[in-house]
């Protein structure tokens, strides 16, 4: 479980650089730094649609498939504290975690 940082405001899940989702799964199965990395818990938030009405979570669990940082532990994400970046993304493929560490 992990306290997350998030940078990308436009995300229905974004609440004062916070996450309101109940879990993260971070995409990155062959990445070998952050950029080949994914948050694919993003979903845009489009103009007109209310965000998520939720608080942010002070822990969250986070999947994680880039199996090849040191905070991965068997698919979930072992670091005490994530950043996930991606200023105006439009799809989770413009994210990314930058905490990964090879």
């Amino acid at each position: 479980m992990a306290h997350i940082v998030c940078t990308v405001t436009n995300c229905y899940f974004n609440k004062r650089e916070g996450c309101t989702a109940p879990t993260l799964d971070v995409d990155g199965k062959k990445a070998e730094e952050s950029r080949f990395t994914c948050c694919d818990t993003f979903i845009e938030q489009k103009p007109g649609v209310r965000s998520s009405v939720h608080e942010p979570k002070s822990e969250t669990d986070i999947k994680c498939k880039a199996v090849k940082c040191v905070y991965n532990d068997n698919e979930h994400c072992d670091a005490s504290r994530i950043v996930v970046n991606g200023k105006n993304a439009q799809n989770p493929e413009e994210t990314c975690c930058s905490t990964f560490k090879d």
